[in-house]
């Protein structure tokens, strides 16, 4: 188990797979789901709107992943899929 009581072996596992990594364009960079170095560097951020920069890094080509899982209670799986729609 992960520090947030969640198992996210799978998800690692399936994300650090070369077919995957080459279609996401990440190269060698290796998938981890809990950083402590981007939970750190984040930590000032917390709860900060970041609708209003995603448009830009779509418009200069940066591709996104967003992701939640379709039953989590954490993130607002929901709302994200409006915001996508909306975005779009």
């Amino acid at each position: 188990m992960g520090s947030l009581c969640y198992d996210f072996s799978k998800a690692d596992t399936f994300l650090n797979t070369k077919t995957v990594r080459e279609a996401l364009g990440v190269g060698d960079l290796e998938f981890v789901s809990c950083s402590s170095t981007v939970y750190n560097a984040m930590l000032q951020d917390w709860m900060k709107n970041l609708e209003v920069g995603i448009p830009a890094l779509l418009e200069d080509g940066i591709k996104l992943l967003v992701y939640a899982g379709e039953e989590d209670l954490i993130c607002n799986w929901l709302g994200k899929i409006k915001f996508l729609v909306l975005s779009h």
